[in-house]
């Protein structure tokens, strides 16, 4: 039992950083004028809070560049969020990962021992996300799935 059944990967990926927001209403602000433009996010991933701020970050798929913009540009004219395309997200998947111990370690040490930064990670019961650069997509699915056994 290792926890993965099923490793993929969706190509180019978007990440959309904000900096110094406001906790209360930033990130509800953000994700409802992405959603009222009809911009699908994923990823999403909020620091804790630093005194009266928070960070936080959220994938996008690439082909919603200038829509990103245009939404970014009439809410958040105060400061200019961190914007960066080229990634790729890997998916890994197993129903055995809610009671399987290591399996986002297993995943980071072998990317890392491949050279592989990661960008961002998200988690559920049942899935870790990945955010790497596209240029290595190929090495990371390669290592992921050799680590898991996974085809």
């Amino acid at each position: 039992m290792n926890g993965v059944t099923k490793i993929t990967s969706e190509p180019d990926v978007m990440m959309i950083t904000l900096t110094n927001a406001q906790p209360a209403s930033s990130l509800a602000e953000v994700l409802t004028a992405f959603a009222q433009n009809g911009i699908v996010v994923d990823m999403i991933c909020q620091s804790a809070p630093r005194a009266a701020t928070i960070d936080f970050s959220f994938t996008t798929s690439a082909s919603y560049f200038d829509a990103a913009m245009q939404t970014i540009a009439a809410f958040r004219a105060d400061a200019a969020p961190l914007i960066s395309s080229g990634y790729s997200k890997l998916n890994l998947f197993g129903e055995e990962m809610v009671t399987s111990c290591g399996v986002a370690a297993r995943a980071l040490r072998a990317l890392r021992e491949a050279d592989i930064e990661v960008s961002l990670i998200t988690t559920s019961d049942l899935d870790i996300s990945l955010l790497v650069r596209a240029e290595s997509e190929d090495i990371a699915l390669h290592t992921l799935r050799e680590v898991f056994a996974v085809s």
